[in-house]
């Protein structure tokens, strides 16, 4: 939309007061607008006359040197080295794929453009993924393209990013971290994959630092964050989402902020699930704002935490509703936290955005919970099978909410992986 008007407000509006901001929009945004019309009408018919370049265009010839500095002009890289996507190592990521490399997986916000199972192996070539690592690719783009995760927030001021949990067989064939060091940089699965999430976003729908982009601080991607479904003594995250165990599968989840990495100690279970409470409680205080109309926070725990739990008969569910039911705060602090960003937690529950518990009288010191429902809570057993930590990460409720979608092996599949061993 080359034309299309716009009109700054002077300053951060948050920090006016009323009266400031009533003179501001007066005095002088008010004058903006109208200039902005005019010019937007002056300037009409005009065209931006950029032509996008087919999917076997080549585009550039070079070194690779010279094709990454083209690429990181044309903004098609995230500032580090990419592995120059040739036909030849596009048509090797296909071979792991049943699908056209025409089919459209979806239409993706903000700039529109199709997410094509072309343009998926060509930034998994970019990213420094493997071939093989293609019908995850693939299941990541689906999770992202669904309305349901809600990508075109993906660019707001809050900065949240995405991360990808990874369940079931797939996890350990292709040789992804899920012990120690499960989140740091090393394992070419995790963070290839991983780097491709976040290289796929910037590439196609564009989600571009200072335009489409408006992280205030933004933050770096995410690993894989694969379960140790091995040593764990509950079903894994699979089940709890109506998945068989042995499903593979991609979830991928907004992340607004991490815990840091708590020791959880005692030798009661009881210990444990009150510093768990503890520590989610924390974690969500200001955030009620972005509460939405769903939400999907996380309590990672190493296995050691999670057997020591199990070992007294503390299934997930039990550890869901215990957090739900202990990590609270008052309405009063429900209320502050939302800083005018929303309206009063009953009201919200009048206007049926709340549950009814929510509201269940005016005391403002009565204790509401930091989520939805126990329901909610995602509770993944990985990291360091040796330690007792956990930490405890946030959604940001209405903006990229989790959404998990099973990974499609192509029918040679034993056959690919066969030759691949040799």
């Amino acid at each position: 939309m080359p034309n299309l008007p716009t009109a700054e407000y002077p300053g951060a509006i948050d920090t006016h007061s009323p009266d400031a901001i009533k003179k501001n929009v007066e005095e002088v945004l008010l004058d903006r607008v109208v200039k902005a019309l005019i010019k937007s009408t002056e300037k009409a018919g005009t065209t931006s006359g950029i032509r996008e370049p087919g999917p076997r265009d080549i585009v550039f010839k070079g070194s690779f040197e010279e094709v990454n500095d083209y690429y990181y002009k044309n903004l098609w890289s995230d500032g580090l080295p990419i592995v120059p996507p040739t036909l030849k190592k596009v048509e090797e990521f296909l071979k792991f794929t049943d699908r056209s490399p025409n089919e459209v997986i979806g239409l993706l916000p903000p700039a529109r453009r199709e997410a094509t199972v072309w343009n998926i192996a060509v930034n998994g070539v970019m990213a420094g993924c493997r071939p093989e690592y293609m019908p995850i690719l693939i299941a990541v783009v689906e999770a992202i393209g669904d309305p349901h995760f809600g990508l075109q927030h993906a660019g707001s001021t809050a900065g949240w990013t995405p991360l990808i949990i990874l369940n079931g067989p797939i996890n350990r064939q292709l040789d992804f971290n899920d012990k120690v060091g499960v989140l740091r940089p090393g394992n070419q699965a995790n963070t290839s994959v991983g780097r491709f999430l976040r290289l796929f976003m910037r590439n196609v729908p564009r989600f571009l630092p200072g335009s489409s982009d408006m992280g205030t601080f933004g933050g770096n991607f995410f690993l894989v964050l694969a379960e140790n479904e091995v040593d764990s003594p509950w079903h894994p995250l699979s089940v709890d989402l109506g998945f068989k165990a042995e499903a593979n599968l991609v979830t991928v989840n907004s992340i607004l902020s991490m815990s840091i990495p708590n020791p959880t100690q005692g030798a009661k279970a009881k210990d444990h699930l009150d510093m768990l409470a503890g520590l989610l409680q924390k974690q969500f205080r200001g955030n009620v704002m972005t509460f939405g109309p769903e939400m999907h926070p996380m309590i990672v725990m190493t296995p050691v935490i999670a057997n020591l739990l199990a070992k007294e008969g503390v299934s997930k569910k039990d550890v869901r509703q215990y957090i739900f039911e202990k990590a609270r705060v008052t309405a009063r602090e429900f209320d502050a936290d939302g800083a005018g960003l929303v309206d009063s937690v009953c009201n919200l529950v009048k206007a049926k955005k709340l549950p009814p518990l929510f509201c269940e009288s005016e005391d403002p010191n009565r204790m509401l919970p930091v989520f939805h429902s126990p329901d909610e809570l995602f509770v993944i057993v990985s990291g360091d099978p040796t330690r007792n930590r956990v930490f405890a990460a946030n959604q940001l409720g209405y903006q990229g909410c989790a959404t998990t979608r099973e990974i499609r092996l192509p029918k040679n599949w034993g056959q690919l992986m066969a030759e691949l061993s040799r």
